[in-house]
């Protein structure tokens, strides 16, 4: 029994989820540690996370509209049936 749970304590999967809760619960304790942060938000941060922000929209709507019928023939051709196959339940 000591050589299966050695075995288990070196597996690679025990070591991983070992130091990511071990992570967590450290930065749990760095955030409830702090009780007041002496910091300034200029008031241009606004305006740079807008700037930085709204391309990448733009860009993904672009990209929509550029393959809407694309992108509508996909999905249809994922929810719908095809009538020719030969093993669905409605054809026996």
């Amino acid at each position: 029994m000591y050589k299966r749970l050695t075995t288990l304590q070196n597996s690679y999967c025990f070591r991983l989820s070992f130091n990511v809760n071990a992570l967590i619960l450290a930065l749990f304790f760095v955030l409830i540690s702090f009780s007041y942060a002496n910091a300034y938000v200029d008031p241009n941060t606004g305006g740079f996370f807008f700037q930085t922000v709204a391309p990448f929209i733009y860009g993904i709507l672009g990209v929509i509209v550029v393959f809407w019928k694309r992108i509508i023939g996909f999905v249809r051709g994922i929810f719908s049936r095809k009538k020719d196959q030969p093993n669905s339940p409605q054809d026996e």
